[in-house]
């Protein structure tokens, strides 16, 4: 057997056809439309009845997309709201601190995860009272002693909101007591001028 070396010229060999069916792109399948009307009418009725569907679902998702918007933004006007709420009660009980000053007491917060929270301690009418202050109102207390939380003023007796609103209803009461008169009567703040 020769073996023949290939010359620089050689024509290549062809390609074989198990080969060349390994590259060959098969040929788009083309259906005729049929020629009759039912079956067009039928795909355009499918057609409209899905973009009918179609333009449902943007209806519902647009309507979604509204009243998610109208959530947030009472979401938003509620929190402005209850904010405002927290800051009117922090500047009442900073007045009231100021009235008690030698009964009051603030400690960092040991019962919140989040930095800054403290809580204030108010001893009135030989009760204990306490409120938990937000960071944005610290500033409001400045004028109260500081503790740390193993003070024994700043030790919390295990009261309730429920019975912390009762000890100061009871407050309120023996306030008002002194300022009967001698006839039972409340004597007023301004006095009452005859015309």
């Amino acid at each position: 057997m020769t073996e023949k070396t290939p010359s620089r010229n050689q024509e290549p060999e062809p390609v074989r056809p198990w080969f060349a069916r390994l590259f060959r792109r098969p040929k788009p399948v083309m259906t005729p439309p049929p020629a009759d009307g039912p079956h067009i009418l039928r795909l355009t009725q499918e057609l409209n009845a899905a973009l009918a569907e179609a333009a449902r679902w943007k209806r519902q998702a647009d309507s979604f997309e509204k009243d998610r918007e109208r959530a947030v933004e009472a979401l938003v006007g509620c929190i402005a709201e209850r904010d405002g709420a927290y800051g009117e009660r922090a500047q009442l009980l900073a007045w009231l601190a100021a009235l008690h000053p030698a009964t009051t007491v603030i400690t960092q917060s040991p019962d919140v995860d989040e930095d800054g929270w403290q809580l204030l301690y108010l001893v009135a009418g030989g009760w204990q009272m306490s409120w938990h202050i937000h960071p944005r109102d610290a500033h409001l207390f400045q004028h109260v002693t500081v503790v740390d939380v193993t003070d024994p003023r700043a030790q919390w007796d295990g009261h309730g909101t429920v019975q912390k609103y009762e000890r100061m209803r009871g407050h309120v009461r023996l306030l008002a007591l002194d300022s009967l008169g001698a006839d039972g009567q409340p004597t007023p703040v301004t006095e009452v001028r005859s015309a």
